[in-house]
């Protein structure tokens, strides 16, 4: 037997929005469900236009994280320790510290968790999905220390090369050779 008695008025509005889905005796018993509560047509209408405006919102509101994002602001997992696959090799877990980050720089740490990661081999190499954080653990100091370590290191070779040119110039042709 049917019983959508126990939905919520949208999980019953949004299948009432899908009912060509369903079975002829669950469009009956929806349609009894609509009616014992008294929902309109116009109520689903209303509903389908409210969930296909907060899709927009959400669409746009990740538009704007997309492009925060591409020009180096945001929050960003940084370093890996305690580094482990599963035996399919297709999941890491590793710990790692989340980031904010400006410039693509870490800037200040967040919070230290062991994250999964989906991996995907791809052109004889592996890439890696976005980090899902799994478990916090208190702040990984040494893990930060060396993130920011590193960080310094670029941004002193970024500067270094962006004084004198030449090394660039010598640079890009040591790098042209090797490949």
């Amino acid at each position: 037997m049917l019983d959508y008695q126990y939905l919520t008025e949208d999980q019953l509005l949004q299948l009432a929005e899908e009912r060509e889905q369903l079975t002829d005796e669950a469009r009956l018993a929806l349609d009894a469900e609509l009616s014992r509560r008294k929902l309109t047509s116009s109520d689903i209408e209303s509903h389908h236009v409210q969930c296909d405006e907060w899709e927009k919102e959400d669409e746009r509101r990740r538009a704007v994280r997309s492009y925060i994002a591409h020009l180096g602001l945001g929050k960003k997992f940084l370093g890996k320790t305690n580094r482990h696959r599963d035996a399919s090799g297709l999941i890491e877990h590793c710990d790692s510290t989340l980031w904010f980050v400006v410039l693509w720089f870490p800037a200040f740490p967040i919070a230290t968790y062991t994250v999964r990661r989906h991996l995907e081999r791809w052109w004889g190499g592996i890439s890696a999905s976005h980090e899902i954080p799994v478990e916090r653990h208190p702040c990984n100091w040494e893990q930060i220390l060396l993130t920011w370590i590193k960080a310094m290191l670029t941004l002193w070779v970024i500067v270094l090369l962006l004084r004198h040119p030449a090394w660039l110039g010598y640079l890009l042709k040591r790098l042209s050779r090797i490949s």
